[in-house]
């Protein structure tokens, strides 16, 4: 039986890459992308729907589909204040989530981040736990947290923070074993394998994926 899905977030990171499995694989019948704004991707699947996460009205109209994939996300820098981070990163996926599970949707997959915690002191930890929290309340058949760590791939903007951990830490990820091997870093079409590969696969009520079981269902994708 074909699926009907919607992925929001497709003009990131992650999110493209998922995008681009999604529409090849067999499973799907049809792709909905929530786009802020239309883009050059073309497909016999694929529906783009210029969506304004801002308008709370919007998530009304969502499409029918029993499959969500949340791939929105920002960084302070780039938001420019905490407030308008949080929506990116809370507001708009906890909307989501609600609009989708209201709407029949059965299995809903987020991405947050290594270290997600509600009560951290850390503000971009404390809100993506905050998130996790959140969507953990709503009654999803199947609900799917990927806690990926750094991600590494061809970002727009210029992080150099990140440029120069992203450089170093390979340097020293032979020696990341055991309990501290989830802190490696990944590949952002890695995360994206590792999503396509647990909804084609799993069926559980809930699963928190951290980052270094991401890696091992991208190579069970891989392999497949």
């Amino acid at each position: 039986m074909k699926t009907e899905a919607i992925i929001a977030g497709s003009s990131g990171l992650v999110g493209s890459e998922l995008l681009q499995l999604l529409l090849n694989s067999n499973k799907y019948s049809k792709v909905y992308s929530l786009v802020r704004r239309s883009s050059d991707v073309k497909h016999q699947k694929l529906e783009e729907i210029v969506f304004d996460f801002t308008d709370k009205n919007a998530y009304k109209s969502l499409p029918r589909a029993s499959e969500l994939f949340c791939c929105l996300g920002t960084t302070l820098k780039t938001a420019g204040s905490q407030e308008a981070f949080r929506k990116v990163d809370y507001d708009y996926p906890l909307m989501l989530a609600k609009a989708g599970l209201n709407n029949g949707t059965k299995q809903f997959h987020v991405i947050t981040a290594l270290g997600a915690d509600a009560n951290s002191s850390i503000f971009y930890n404390k809100v993506k736990g905050q998130l996790q929290e959140a969507v953990k309340k709503l009654n999803f058949d199947q609900l799917y947290i990927y806690q990926p760590s750094l991600l590494v791939g061809d970002r727009k903007e210029n992080r150099l923070g990140e440029k120069i951990a992203i450089k170093v830490m390979p340097l020293f990820e032979f020696l990341m074993i055991g309990p501290i091997k989830k802190y490696r870093s990944i590949q952002v079409e890695d995360v994206a394998k590792s999503i396509l590969f647990t909804a084609e696969n799993e069926n559980k009520k809930l699963k928190i994926i951290l980052s270094d079981e991401i890696q091992t269902l991208a190579d069970s994708h891989s392999n497949s």
